[in-house]
């Protein structure tokens, strides 16, 4: 989106502080826009609403539809307020996540001197960072594509991590046949061993009984003859 397309749902977008109600930062995303004034008017409105420093709590989200614009804010710890002027239409799933975007960046580039700004001080310090917002996220069919893209993105990296995780468990798997295999030839090896002692040891004591009956039989034999010879 260019520069000139930037601006068409979000009109206007301001940073100020919840304590004195000064505004320390605003853009209007459309040169001319006669509007301009009615924005500062609202959210001057909304800033000097009755308690509305201890009544909006950090991290709140607020949305004020009307006919044609909506009016959206949040704020952080310190009490700054974040605030994008939208049309009605635009979508509340992307509104959000732009003032989110807003705080990081402010923050990071201007944070320290939000306490000591004057109204408007950081103007046009803050101009080019609204202006890269606005332009990410003017367009919603633009921003729902990237993330659609990113959503995809996200899944390839979902399969590709289970596919990993699928071949390590089968390498795990793998090595566990390779290790119970050695483990069932070791005991083969052992049964084999084991199976020949017995044979050998059965064997022999086959071999001893038939050498103890043969001796009582010859015995026998020896006393039977005797005894014929005597007679």
């Amino acid at each position: 989106m260019s520069i000139a397309d930037a601006g068409r749902n979000i009109m206007f977008v301001a940073v100020a502080r919840a304590t004195d109600k000064v505004i320390v930062a605003s853009f209007v995303a459309r040169d001319g826009d006669y509007n301009k004034p009615q924005y500062f008017n609202t959210v001057n409105e909304v800033l000097s609403a009755p308690d509305f420093e201890s009544k909006v709590a950090p991290g709140s989200r607020y949305r004020l539809v009307g006919d044609v614009n909506a009016f959206n804010f949040t704020t952080d710890q310190q009490q700054r307020v974040y605030v994008a002027i939208t049309t009605s239409e635009y979508p509340e799933r992307l509104v959000f996540p732009m003032l989110n975007e807003v705080i990081k960046r402010f923050q990071a580039e201007l944070g320290d001197r939000v306490a000591t700004a004057q109204e408007g001080g950081l103007n046009k310090k803050a101009k080019s960072l609204f202006s890269a917002v606005v332009r990410d996220y003017d367009d919603p069919s633009k921003k729902d594509k990237l993330s659609a893209v990113q959503s995809k993105v996200n899944d390839v990296k979902l399969t590709m991590q289970s596919n990993i995780d699928g071949m390590l468990r089968n390498l795990d798997k793998t090595e566990r046949i390779e290790t119970d295999t050695q483990a069932l030839q070791d005991q083969a090896r052992l049964f084999d061993t084991q199976a020949t002692r017995l044979h050998r040891s059965e064997r022999w004591k086959s071999i001893k009984l038939t050498l103890i009956i043969g001796s009582i039989i010859l015995v026998v034999l020896i006393i039977l003859i005797v005894s014929l010879a005597r007679n």
